[in-house]
C-alpha cells in the first residue's frame, strides 16, 4: 500500500537551529513564596496582558517593551482574564510549563502567540524525553505544557519534543485552537480523567512517538479514561503518529468529532525494537459511549479507518470516508452504531458492522466501489497548508463522482464554511416556549426568558438560518435556581446533538451558558431544548450561534 510523506505543518516552519533558545526557570517560579509573587506582580498583569519574549527578564513588568523571560513566570502571575502573549522564538525549558490555576467562564485565561509570530515550545531538555523503555513517570512531569486548570485558551502555538505535547488532566472548558503538537515522546494532545466542555479546534498533531512503549501509546489526539459532557473536536488533522490518529479509550461520555482527518498512523518510522503501534485513524473505545463522528476522513492508516475498539455503546457516524487503509474502513462489531451515508473505498478488508443501523452507506448501495468512482485521490490539498483562517482548505479529495450526499465533503460547499451567526431570543418568534415568557428575574438578555412547565418533554425551540451546511457552536443562556441540575436534550433537526446537564447556577437571577457543537443545514434548522426530567427546563434566555468555534 502506498505511504504518504509527512507534509510540513502549515504553521510550522521548523525550529531554527540558530534561533535564540531559552531555558525556563520554572522551578524557581513555582517555589517562590506567594507573598513575594504578589508583591512583584507586574502592572501589566493588572491590565490583563503579560508579554513573554526570549530576551525578556522575569523581573520586568511584562509589557511589550519590557517583557518577561519565561512562560512559567507569566502563568504564575496570571489571573482570570489575563492574556499571556508570547513573542516569536524557541523556548526550551528544563521543567514543563505547569498550569494549576483557573480562569472563569466570563474571564478565561489566554496563552497565545503574539500577533501571529511563530512560537515553539521545545521540551527536549525536560525529564522523560524519552522515558526509559517500560517505565512510567510522575503525572506532573507529563506534557511540555501540563494543564490542571479550567477556562484556559491556548492559541497558535507549536509544541514539540515534550513528554506528551500537552497533557491536560481533570480540566474543563478549555479551548485548544490552531495548535501544532509534533514529534513529542508521547501523545500530542492528551485529555485524561474527568474532563468536560473542552474544544479542540484546527489541531495539527503528527510524528508523535513513544520509545518507552514501542509505539503502543502515542496518538495524535487522545481523550481517555474519564467522563464529561461537551468535548468537541473540529477541523483536526492527525498523521504519522506511532499509535492512532484519535483515541478515546475508556472515555465514557459522548465526544463529538467533526470535519477532521487522520492518515498514516501506526507505521514504525523510528526503528523501535518491538513495534506495538495499533495504526487506526479514529478509535472510539473501549467502554460504552455514544461518540459522534461526522464529515471526517481516515486514509492510509496501517490498520483500520474508523473502529469501535470494544465500545459497547451506540456511536453515530455520518458522512465519513475511509480510503486505502490497511485493514477495514469501518469496524463496529462490538457496538450498536448508527451509520449513515459513509463511504468505504479501496481498504484492505471489507466493513465489519455487527448489529448496526442506518442507511445510505456505500455498502448499502453496492459492493464494487473503486478509485475510479472518486473525483480525486490527490492528497495535496487535504495534507497541505491550512487556509488563512486555520481551516482545512477546500478540496475534492475522495468525493464520489455520483451520490454527492455520500462521504465527507471538504469542497467549497462542505466542511462547515457557510457563515451563520447571531443571537436568538427565547421570547421572540419564531422561537417557541412550552410555558410562559417571564421577566421576573433580572439579568436576562432581551425582553424576557422562557419558563417551561415542570414536566419531561417541555421544550424551548429556536429556528436557525444558514446559507449552507455548517458546523456551528450553539451557546445556550440559562438560569437554574434549583438545588440540582436540569438535564435536557439539544435536538437539531430531529437528532439529539448532545444531552446537557444545565447545572444549578445558585439563583434564578444568576445566568450562565452551556455550549453545544452541531451541524446545521442550508435554510432553516430547528433546535429544540427538551427536558429529560420531571422538573422541566431551567429558564432559557437565548440561543446564540457562531461559526464552528467558541
Amino acid at each position: 500500500m502506498t505511504r504518504f510523506s509527512s507534509p510540513r505543518s502549515p504553521r510550522t516552519h521548523g525550529a531554527p537551529r540558530g534561533a535564540l533558545r531559552l531555558a525556563l526557570a520554572a522551578a524557581v517560579a513555582v517555589l517562590m513564596p506567594f507573598a513575594a509573587v504578589a508583591a512583584e506582580r507586574p502592572a501589566a498583569a493588572q491590565d490583563g496582558t503579560l508579554t513573554v519574549a526570549v530576551d525578556g527578564s522575569d523581573s520586568a513588568p511584562g509589557t511589550v517593551a519590557a517583557p518577561l523571560r519565561t512562560i512559567q513566570r507569566a502563568v504564575d502571575l496570571a489571573g482570570p482574564g489575563t492574556v499571556i502573549q508570547i513573542r516569536g522564538g524557541t523556548y526550551d525549558p528544563d521543567v514543563n510549563v505547569r498550569i494549576e490555576k483557573s480562569g472563569t467562564s466570563s474571564q478565561p485565561i489566554t496563552m497565545r502567540a503574539y500577533d501571529g509570530e511563530h512560537v515553539v515550545i521545545d521540551g527536549e531538555n525536560m525529564a522523560n524525553t524519552p522515558a526509559p523503555l517500560g517505565e512510567s513517570y510522575p503525572r506532573i512531569e507529563r506534557g511540555a505544557i501540563h494543564v490542571a486548570g479550567d477556562w484556559w485558551r491556548f492559541e497558535d502555538l507549536e509544541i514539540t519534543n515534550g513528554p506528551y505535547g500537552i497533557f491536560a488532566i481533570e480540566s474543563d472548558n478549555n479551548v485548544y485552537k490552531d495548535l501544532v503538537t509534533r514529534d513529542n515522546y508521547e501523545t500530542g494532545l492528551h485529555l485524561v480523567l474527568d474532563s468536560s466542555g473542552n474544544q479542540v479546534l484546527n489541531l495539527d498533531s503528527h510524528g508523535n512517538r513513544d520509545p518507552r512503549k514501542n509505539g503502543e501509546s502515542a496518538d495524535g489526539l487522545a481523550i481517555k479514561q474519564g467522563a464529561g459532557s461537551g468535548n468537541v473536536v473540529i477541523g483536526a488533522r492527525m498523521w504519522n503518529n506511532a499509535d492512532d490518529g484519535f483515541d478515546s479509550w475508556d472515555f465514557l461520555s459522548p465526544i463529538r468529532i467533526e470535519d477532521s482527518v487522520a492518515w498514516g498512523n501506526g507505521v514504525d518510522r523510528w526503528g523501535f525494537p518491538g513495534w506495538e503501534g495499533d495504526g487506526n485513524g479514529f478509535k472510539l473505545g473501549r467502554g460504552a459511549a455514544d461518540h459522534v463522528v461526522r464529515g471526517s476522513i481516515a486514509f492510509d492508516n496501517a490498520v483500520g479507518g474508523f473502529i469501535d475498539n470494544g465500545n459497547t455503546g451506540s456511536p453515530r457516524l455520518e458522512n465519513n470516508t475511509a480510503w486505502a487503509n490497511g485493514g477495514s474502513g469501518f469496524v463496529f462489531d462490538r457496538s450498536t452504531p448508527t451509520l449513515n451515508r459513509n463511504l468505504s473505498v479501496a481498504n484492505g478488508a471489507g466493513v465489519d458492522l455487527g448489529s448496526s443501523g442506518g442507511d445510505g452507506n456505500s455498502w448499502d448501495l453496492r459492493d464494487d466501489w473503486s478509485n475510479a468512482d472518486l473525483v480525486s485521490t490527490s492528497t495535496t490539498e487535504i495534507t497541505g497548508p491550512r487556509a488563512a483562517d486555520g481551516s482545512i482548505p477546500a478540496t475534492e479529495f475522495l468525493r464520489p463522482r455520483d451520490h454527492t450526499d455520500l462521504g465527507a465533503d471538504f469542497g467549497d460547499d462542505g466542511g462547515g464554511e457557510a457563515p451563520v451567526s447571531g443571537r436568538h431570543e427565547a421570547e421572540h418568534a419564531p422561537a417557541t416556549c412550552d410555558g410562559a415568557i417571564e421577566t421576573e428575574h433580572s439579568g436576562y438578555s432581551g425582553d424576557g426568558f422562557c419558563n417551561t412547565g415542570n414536566a419531561a418533554g417541555a421544550a424551548a425551540e429556536f429556528t436557525v438560518d444558514a446559507d449552507g451546511p455548517a458546523t456551528v457552536t450553539l451557546v445556550i443562556g440559562y438560569a437554574n435556581g434549583a438545588s440540582g441540575g436540569r438535564s435536557a436534550d439539544v435536538v437539531v433537526n430531529g437528532s439529539t446533538a448532545e444531552t446537557v446537564p444545565f447545572a444549578a447556577t445558585g439563583a434564578w437571577g444568576s445566568w450562565a451558558t452551556e455550549t453545544v457543537t452541531a451541524r446545521v443545514n442550508a435554510g432553516g434548522t430547528t433546535v429544540r431544548i427538551v427536558a429529560t426530567g420531571s422538573d422541566g427546563l431551567p429558564n432559557i434566555d437565548y440561543l446564540e450561534v457562531s461559526p464552528g468555534q467558541a
